[in-house]
């Protein structure tokens, strides 16, 4: 019997969560490296593990146990960073996210955040609408972070802001963002129709 193969290029997923049991939101390098051999068991040849937004000192936590599976990787997807989904975004859009964990935008905030973990920090995702968002915006991209907007009830001019500081992308597109509507398209309409944004 003939059997027939598609072969492609091995996926890259920028936004993972977590795969069975396993998730993101925890102090083990272990739950990060189980996820990396589950994504790579299905085809994914790279992840960027996503930390939910929550309290500062958690997501450090987070953070750093993706930093150790990065350095002590077994097999499976290759872990590439790490993708910070907030904690800068807008509470009327949370999704399934918890609102009450986002925080207002400042330099403060931010440095609390991701000093000494630039080196494994590749993408923020940030609401560009917030008071003090284009700063952050603009500070992520000189350190070498992708930004991308979600979470948002940014209007299209509000989403243009956003690009003109530096967001390169939006993440989950239509998904807990300003619903689209002829007469004010949103963050979504923008992605649509600007070629240069990349959206999940």
């Amino acid at each position: 019997m003939a059997y027939a193969a598609r072969t492609i290029s091995q996926l890259i997923d920028i936004h993972v969560h977590g795969a069975r049991t396993h998730d993101t939101a925890t102090r083990r390098q272990d739950d990060i490296l189980r996820i990396a051999e589950i994504h790579g068991q299905r085809g994914t040849g790279a992840i960027v593990p996503t930390v939910y937004p929550g309290a500062i000192e958690s997501m450090r936590e987070n953070m750093a146990a993706i930093r150790k599976a990065m350095s002590s990787h077994r097999g499976g997807a290759a872990i590439l960073g790490i993708h910070l989904e907030g904690p800068f975004l807008n509470a009327e859009r949370a999704g399934c996210l918890d609102g009450k964990s986002f925080q207002e935008p400042s330099p403060k905030r931010l440095s609390s955040l991701i000093d000494g973990f630039e080196d494994a920090i590749r993408i923020i995702t940030i609401a560009p609408e917030l008071p003090g968002a284009l700063k952050l915006i603009e500070t992520c991209r000189k350190k070498g972070f992708l930004v991308q907007m979600g979470h948002s009830d940014a209007t299209f001019e509000q989403a243009e802001e956003g690009k003109q500081a530096g967001a390169t992308g939006i993440t989950h597109l239509f998904n807990a963002m300003r619903g689209f509507h002829h007469r004010e398209p949103g963050l979504a309409g923008f992605g649509l129709m600007d070629d240069d944004l990349y959206v999940e």
